[in-house]
């Protein structure tokens, strides 16, 4: 493939990096300190018209495709890892709706690239992360309506959402793949309990618990086909973890710029600090490996517009991509020194931010899992 942005691309990221660093640069300290705003984001991206960077032309969307997702990640991680973890979350919610219903959940993809929705992704259950078999949330139907008892934790988008992307057993048990259903369900409907919750880091994001309790919803409030949401929901996942890895990219790369300016600036022993050579080689060190991660993540996105299977590729990324940021932000805090260890810095909250890409959205013994795929032998 070729690495170069076509001119769409080109005049996308501008965009979205102007956004990022006039609105998202000032907002970001809002978003840490009060956990909250995150929805501002969705709204803003939607009526700048750029909300549907990847989803079909048909859909309202600009068809830029996984690229474009990748970019715009990025750009807003570089400001803030809640701000593009927002977006993120729309972004999964309709990677989801599409994967599992295609073009029957239209209506809502419409929606959503409108900002006209805000969506919560309702999959993480305290027994059942990565292995979505295990989930034990029900919705059991009762005449025309669905029933839905169970919790959900890690929640994105929880506080703020207009609906909620559910994941729940409509038949079967825990541990079946079968008679798992995506439900849409209104954020509002009685019975639904929302605690936020207080992570270290991508604060604002709307993160919480969620509590469901005999919650009652039309039957068609199902998505795609009742019972068939498994292999549909895995790919959608698929899908938005290399977008995922994008956010880690982002939190990189901000730190990075600023360490870049705090050496250049910062006089010790009647120099730039940049000039002693420990520093200068562990900010080349960590420009490698942003550039590195960039690549693997676009490698991915590519296969993925051209309809590959990317699993592994895109594991590759995201794995690679958190562990760039977590040793990134620490090498920026190094050159900050004590500035950098004031609470609210940027240094400082990036670096929260990136311990989270190694955990969120599989962590990273997750991925090398699915890396190791290549090597075992065909059965």
């Amino acid at each position: 493939m070729s690495f170069a942005l076509t001119k769409e691309l080109e005049e996308y990221q501008a965009k979205i990096r102007e956004y990022a660093q006039k609105t998202v640069r000032e907002y970001a300290k809002y978003m840490d300190e009060a956990n909250d705003g995150g929805d501002k984001i969705v709204k803003d991206l939607a009526n700048m018209g750029l909300l549907g960077m990847k989803q079909p032309r048909k859909f309202g969307g600009l068809e830029l495709g996984e690229r474009a997702f990748a970019i715009a990640t990025e750009e807003l991680g570089a400001e803030s890892g809640g701000a593009s973890h927002s977006l993120h979350t729309q972004q999964n919610a309709l990677q989801l709706l599409y994967s599992v219903g295609g073009d029957s959940a239209a209506e809502w993809i419409e929606r959503g690239v409108k900002g006209q929705e805000i969506y919560a992704v309702a999959l993480t259950e305290p027994q059942a992360g990565s292995d979505l078999g295990a989930l034990q949330t029900t919705a059991k139907p009762e005449g025309n309506e669905l029933v839905i008892n169970g919790e959900k934790i890690f929640t994105s988008g929880a506080t703020y959402a207009t609906k909620m992307v559910v994941l729940a057993r409509t038949s079967g048990n825990p541990g079946d793949r079968q008679g798992i259903s995506l439900l849409l369900v209104d954020a509002k409907t009685p019975g639904i309990k929302v605690q936020k919750l207080d992570l270290m880091g991508i604060r604002g994001a709307g993160i919480g618990y969620v509590k469901f309790e005999n919650v009652r919803v039309p039957k068609d409030s199902i998505i795609g086909k009742e019972g068939d949401a498994y292999r549909g929901a895995l790919k959608g996942l698929m899908i938005s973890r290399n977008g995922y890895a994008g956010i880690a990219l982002g939190v990189a790369r901000g730190a990075l710029e600023e360490a870049i300016v705090r050496a250049q600036t910062r006089k010790q022993f009647g120099k730039p600090i940049i000039e002693q050579e420990w520093i200068g080689f562990n900010l080349a060190d960590a420009y490698i490996k942003v550039e590195a991660a960039r690549l693997l993540i676009h490698r991915a996105a590519d296969l993925l517009d051209r309809g590959v299977e990317a699993t592994v590729e895109a594991s590759m990324a995201k794995y690679f991509a958190a562990v760039t940021a977590v040793e990134v932000t620490r090498t920026a805090l190094h050159v900050f020194g004590g500035h950098g260890l004031n609470r609210g810095s940027k240094v400082e909250r990036l670096y929260r931010d990136a311990k989270i890409m190694e955990i969120a959205e599989g962590t990273n013994e997750m991925q090398l899992l699915a890396v190791t795929r290549l090597f075992q032998p065909k059965k």
